[in-house]
């Protein structure tokens, strides 16, 4: 007989949601959200641009979770690395830190309305990283590493479980900053 988990999982599989998206998310959440777990990434770094949150990576339980897409190449298992036309890393999506994230504190970002307003190329770069993010293949192998995440993160006895964020402990932040 199959679990409840992986018979959603299944599901899941199933039933995608056909692009993934680039936000910014209120900075007021995120420290609210460090306050429960400083394992929570910044989202704001002065004189650079604002992190990126991609997503939805996984929705469980009407809750929506959403990934820190980083400048960095961080090499890990539990990361997806977004590469470049010629297939060279240039970012990387921190799964393990994905955070669950109420719908009406994100603001989707407009690719077209960044490459007008930005000279320095930036725009052309996020183009470039959601081009390959939602490619088929890449969707589905950011959703597997997002349910695997997941599943590492609520197992207290996983050898890895302090590796990623509390997605037990965000999840009821979440609910209580949704309330307020």
């Amino acid at each position: 007989m199959k679990s409840l988990c992986s018979s959603f999982f299944e599901r899941m599989n199933a039933v995608r949601t056909p692009k993934i998206q680039f936000y910014h998310v209120d900075p007021g959440y995120i420290a609210y959200l460090k306050a429960v777990d400083a394992r929570v990434p910044d989202v704001v770094y002065p004189g650079r641009h604002s992190k990126m949150l991609c997503g939805v990576v996984l929705e469980l339980n009407g809750i929506s979770y959403y990934a820190p897409l980083s400048s960095k190449i961080h090499r890990a298992d539990a990361n997806f690395l977004i590469k470049n036309r010629k297939e060279k890393p240039i970012a990387s999506l921190r799964i393990q830190y994905m955070i669950p994230v109420p719908e009406n504190i994100l603001a989707r970002i407009d690719i077209s309305l960044l490459r007008q307003e930005d000279k320095t190329g930036y725009g052309d770069l996020v183009l470039e990283e959601y081009q390959y993010c939602n490619r088929p293949d890449n969707i589905a192998e950011i959703y597997k590493k997002a349910q695997k995440a997941y599943r590492i993160a609520k197992n207290p006895n996983h050898y890895r479980n302090q590796d990623y964020c509390d997605f037990a402990a965000l999840e009821a932040a979440m609910l209580e900053y949704h309330r307020r």
